[in-house]
């Protein structure tokens, strides 16, 4: 897929242990996820990939084009998560972002919960890596 726009939306990755953390400020565009699939798959290179889980921190405007859900769900299809926790602290639209989270992950069949808090998010990520 050739990117028609430049990509909305920033994201920081980081790496504590096994859990990839991805903050992600809004409004995003399907050239956004194309540059976020690469750095995923860029970070989960770097664990053990049969054990690694997710902390999702979407931060602002956190709402995407609907082209960019389907797109999304794909992309998590192919990975091997063990889980994905989404704090919804930052996000400026929580409902919305809870419910397209939702969407995505239930498609991708993922499992997943909702925080609001980083400290929670990983206390119950840590308990679902092996």
């Amino acid at each position: 897929m050739v990117a028609k726009f430049i990509a909305h939306g920033k994201t920081e990755i980081i790496i504590e242990g096994n859990i990839i953390v991805i903050r992600c400020v809004g409004p995003w565009n399907i050239e956004y996820f194309q540059g976020l699939h690469q750095d995923i798959i860029t970070a989960v290179s770097q664990l053990d990939i049969n054990n690694y889980a997710v902390l999702f921190v979407p931060i602002s405007e956190a709402i995407c084009v609907a082209e960019a859900i389907d797109y999304h769900v794909d992309f998590l299809k192919q990975g091997n998560t063990k889980a994905i926790a989404v704090n919804l602290t930052g996000s400026e639209v929580p409902t919305i972002t809870k419910d397209l989270c939702q969407k995505a992950y239930e498609q991708a069949d993922l499992n997943f919960q909702f925080f609001y808090s980083d400290e929670s998010a990983k206390a119950w990520l840590q308990h679902q890596l092996v």
